[in-house]
C-alpha cells in the first residue's frame, strides 16, 4: 500500500530531523503546507476512483496526510532539501495517504 510505504518515509525523516536538530514547537509554514497536503489527499482521493469516505478511514488519511505530512516537509527544508523539494513532499505524500481509503492493496488492480 502506497500510504504506509510514504508514512514509514516521512517518519524516518522526521527521526533523522530530529535526531540532529532537537525538538521545536511547530513547522514555519504551516498554512501552506497544509493547503497543499489537502489538495494532495482529493487528488490521490480523485485517482483512485473517488471511494466513499468512511469514519474509520478519514482519521487516518487525516493523521497521515496532513501532521505528519506537515512535519516531514518542514524537516526536509530543514535537512538541505531542494526549494521544491518541501512542496513536493505536500502534495505526493497527501496524494499517498489517499490510498488508506482504498479498497485493496493496489488502487488499480480492480
Amino acid at each position: 500500500m502506497f500510504a504506509l510505504t510514504a508514512l514509514l518515509g516521512q517518519l524516518a525523516l522526521i527521526l533523522v530531523h530530529r535526531s540532529r536538530n532537537g525538538l521545536r514547537s511547530r513547522p514555519n509554514p504551516r498554512a501552506l503546507y497544509t493547503g497543499l497536503c489537502l489538495v494532495g489527499i482529493a487528488v490521490g482521493w480523485a485517482a483512485i476512483g473517488r471511494p466513499e469516505i468512511t469514519w474509520s478511514d478519514g482519521p487516518l488519511v487525516l493523521l497521515s496526510g496532513l501532521l505528519v505530512t506537515v512535519e516531514a516537509a518542514d524537516a526536509a527544508v530543514k535537512l538541505g532539501a531542494p526549494r521544491w523539494a518541501d512542496k513536493a513532499l505536500c502534495l505526493l505524500c497527501g496524494a499517498a495517504a489517499a490510498t488508506w481509503m482504498a479498497p485493496g492493496w493496489i488502487p488499480w488492480a480492480q
